[in-house]
């Protein structure tokens, strides 16, 4: 069965199974630009992040979960006492260090059910073998942002996300004890990967946001299971201790690896509570040696053109005065952790993307080495696919800040930036990025504008008869003759060279003012990208009054001769239009409008995630995966866990993007 015929039988899968959303097509954009307007107005007036401060805020423990099901209530420990280190004697119980684990990370999911769902069967995997790896599955699912497309609503998230990922992994009976016991049976926490309860743990990105984030809380904090994977968030951002021991009474521990999820909501500042949660979590528990996974829901190092502090602030803030320093209240300086954030992860651009570490002066390349830090970008979970041949080679962020009576966010640090350098392997490819974008102009693919956006095509041949009327109306009126006397007195006189004169202005200035506004450095305002859309359009709009122009009209009734010249009008919009508009995108190096060219294909195949691998030494191993092409054709299986859909030829090769990638928990000092 194809995704369209999965529609049918929701009531026995429990949601219904939705197609990729089509970007470009009306409703979708009026839907979607609708939400933003009102999620921009919300972030602006109410924000539920300060809400969340009333939220539990204890330490996420792998260990010990809590019961599935309930919803998230605040226990003693998060009732205002004091903190743990205060009281010498009343430490919390001490969490065993682990020696091995895997962990997934995937973004951007919940578009299309085929590529999602592709996506969310490998992840339930027992175990993956991909080129002579054999490679368990995590323990802790990461979902990176963007868990639902286009605009986040429950039912979104039910048909999208959590139906997919529920039905790729079944929820197995087991047996529950007490509110913060491990789960009995096979879930329960003995040795092996596969007998651990898995852990899902996310963040939200822009999309999820997009109703004020009130989905995503229900979703993902109510402890809640999505399958066999649980969630155990409390928050829209998460703190868990992976390995290592915390400090104790005598400030000693055993150092490890940590992994925090950073709400930024849209981009704009981090939340009080968010900052207070990780003061108490994350900050006071940090000791020398402990490495950071840090999941962000934007990749903000590569956003800006020339990226630097303006496009990092936030997290570079968070990063150097929540967790390369902590706060001492008594002396109102900052003191070094000894901690470091050794990988940064992101989502929301959907590509494969790794920037590496460079010391000043280092050459772009240089053998592997696991002291250095990466950041890694991986959008690949199920969202339409996007170009990468625009990522800059270098980024250069703020240094640490070194200030001890100073935070970072209002100093601006005077020692020399930290330099991340591109590596070579990128998905898709420059080559590669710049074909697939192509095919938005081609009509005979089927992935042409109009043919992958419904309704695009009818929706601009509506604007062409209006502006054709608006037009023929005025020439009509000049004349002081009727619409069809107007037209046939057109063919009077020099008809070739009217109509080469019609076909030429429009582009001819369409070139002028694209080659002055390059000229003069304003390529990418907002008011010329919006002039060159209407010059393309009024040159397809040429094209088609060339076309009735050159038309013998025999002498049919007035009202016949209007109405096919009209229709000639629409199919022009439709085709003629509806290509220029592509080739209009095309055009446009950066902005908004040249992230069209590959959201308004909706590509569906090429997807992929990370797993990644904590080893006993301390190291962590990253594995890039990807399928080259995504299930599309499913049959309808029933067991003892109910109806699941199967892939009618099997789940597809999965092979690593990349070789792995290993970090050790020790860096280079930056």
């Amino acid at each position: 069965m194809k995704s369209r015929e999965l529609a049918e039988h929701h009531a026995v899968l429990g949601f219904t199974p939705q197609e990729a959303v089509r970007w470009l097509s009306p409703m979708s954009l009026a839907r979607t630009a609708l939400k933003v307007m009102a999620a921009t107005v919300f972030a602006d007036f109410g924000d539920k992040r300060e809400l969340e401060g009333g939220f539990p805020a204890d330490p996420l423990r792998l260990d010990k979960l809590p019961v599935p099901g309930q919803p998230a209530q605040p226990s003693v420990s998060s009732r205002g006492l004091p903190l743990p280190g205060e009281l010498p004697g009343e430490l919390p119980e001490t969490v065993p260090a682990a020696t091995d684990m895997w962990l997934d990370y995937t973004a951007d999911l919940g578009d299309g059910f085929d590529s999602t769902y592709t996506v969310a069967s490998l992840l339930a995997q027992d175990s993956l073998s991909v080129d002579g790896h054999e490679l368990p599955r995590g323990r802790v699912l990461v979902l990176g942002g963007d868990e639902v497309y286009p605009v986040a609503s429950p039912a979104a998230y039910e048909n999208r996300m959590a139906g997919p990922y529920r039905m790729a992994f079944p929820k197995r009976n087991v047996a529950l004890r007490g509110p913060q016991s491990t789960v009995s049976g096979q879930d329960s926490l003995q040795s092996g990967p596969h007998s651990e309860t898995p852990i899902m743990l996310a963040l939200p990105g822009n999309h999820d946001w997009y109703d004020g984030l009130t989905s995503f809380i229900r979703t993902f904090t109510r402890q809640r299971s999505i399958g066999r994977w649980r969630t155990i968030q409390t928050r829209s951002y998460f703190a868990v201790r992976l390995s290592g021991e915390p400090p104790g009474p005598d400030g000693k521990g055993t150092p490890g690896w940590w992994l925090l999820g950073l709400d930024s909501q849209l981009g704009q500042y981090i939340d009080e509570p968010q900052l207070d949660y990780f003061y108490r979590n994350v900050t006071l528990q940090l000791q020398r040696g402990d490495a950071i996974i840090l999941c962000v829901a934007s990749p903000f190092w590569v956003k800006a053109a020339e990226p630097g502090l303006n496009a990092f602030r936030q997290v570079n803030f968070f990063e150097q005065d929540y967790l390369r320093r902590r706060f001492d209240p008594e002396t109102q300086t900052f003191q070094p952790t000894g901690a470091s954030v050794r990988l940064w992860l992101s989502g929301d651009l959907h590509h494969y993307a790794r920037y590496e570490q460079r010391g000043p002066g280092e050459p772009r390349n240089l053998p592997a080495d696991p002291i250095r830090t990466q950041m890694v970008t991986c959008g690949l979970g199920g969202a339409y696919l996007s170009d990468a041949h625009w990522l800059p080679d270098d980024v250069i962020l703020p240094a640490p800040s070194t200030a001890p009576g100073e935070s970072a966010a209002v100093r601006d640090s005077t020692a020399t930036p930290r330099r991340f350098t591109r590596m070579p392997a990128v998905y898709p490819g420059p080559a590669d990025s710049r074909q697939l974008g192509r095919r938005l102009a081609n009509p005979l693919s089927p992935l042409w504008l109009p043919v992958r956006n419904p309704g695009f095509g009818p929706s601009l041949g509506l604007v062409h008869i209006a502006a054709t009327l608006t037009l023929w109306t005025v020439f009509s009126a000049f004349r002081g003759e009727s619409f069809v006397d107007s037209l046939r007195s057109l063919r009077e006189g020099n008809t070739a060279l009217l109509v080469v004169g019609v076909v030429l202005a429009m582009p001819l200035l369409l070139a002028v003012v694209a080659l002055t506004a390059r000229a003069l450095g304003l390529a990418s305002s907002g008011l010329v990208v919006f002039v060159r859309g209407a010059l393309y359009q009024l040159s397809a709009l040429a094209v088609s009054a060339a076309v009735v122009i050159l038309i013998p009209w025999p002498d049919w009734p007035d009202v016949v001769v209007l109405l096919l010249a009209v229709t000639l009008a629409y199919l022009g919009g439709w085709a003629v239009g509806s290509e220029a508009f592509a080739l209009f995108i095309l055009a446009t190096p950066t902005g908004e409008v040249s992230s069209w060219k590959m959201s308004g294909q909706s590509i569906e195949d090429h997807k992929g995630f990370l797993r990644m691998h904590l080893t006993p030494d301390g190291d962590l191993t990253i594995y890039p995966l990807m399928v080259d092409t995504v299930c599309r054709d499913w049959q309808l299986a029933t067991n003892d866990d109910g109806a699941r859909l199967v892939p009618a030829n099997g789940l597809p090769t999965v092979r690593l993007l990349e070789q792995p990638i290993t970090i050790a928990r020790k860096g280079s000092t930056p």
